[in-house]
């Protein structure tokens, strides 16, 4: 995949993220039944944004998720997204909704900018998995937006169906 490619799936699947969510009001958008609310999936998503940046421009991902670098590295996927979480679960929306369109451009803006041999370099230098900088900023965009679209239509659907 091109950064070129890779920056068309970033618009298509964000599209179709921000479609979803534009159907919903204010009280769906802050409702949590037992879970997150669709703006903690916001707030989430533009954390992970957020902290491939800092990764990628000098090693300060850990700073994002608010953690010292040690507690960082050996936080869980389950853990660091818990974290994320209740570092984010009580910003207001419209704070969040800000926060959800700047990295989204923050973002964008650093992949347009970045090296298009920089996509093939490896993300991290102590991965086994030799995951690269395109796999790890696909997972966290493009990816992650398919993922939560996902999640949100199912919040959506169980809502109507409990009317």
């Amino acid at each position: 995949m091109t950064r070129q490619q890779l920056l068309e799936a970033i618009k298509q699947e964000r599209e179709t993220l921000d479609t979803l969510v534009a159907l919903l009001d204010e009280a769906q958008l802050i409702a949590a039944h037992g879970g997150w609310a669709v703006k903690d999936h916001l707030s989430h998503i533009a954390a992970w944004e957020r902290m491939i940046i800092a990764h990628l421009r000098d090693g300060s991902d850990h700073e994002v998720a608010d953690m010292d670098a040690t507690s960082y590295a050996v936080a869980t996927l389950d853990e660091l997204n818990d974290r994320l979480y209740r570092l984010h679960r009580d910003h207001p929306l419209a704070g969040v909704r800000g926060e959800f369109a700047a990295a989204h451009r923050a973002i964008v803006s650093y992949i347009e900018e970045m090296a298009e041999e920089r996509l093939s370099a490896v993300y991290w230098d102590d991965d086994p998995s030799g995951r690269t900088v395109l796999e790890k900023i696909s997972g966290d965009t493009y990816l992650h937006y398919r993922e939560h679209a996902g999640w949100i239509q199912e919040l959506i659907e169980r809502r109507t169906e409990a009317r």
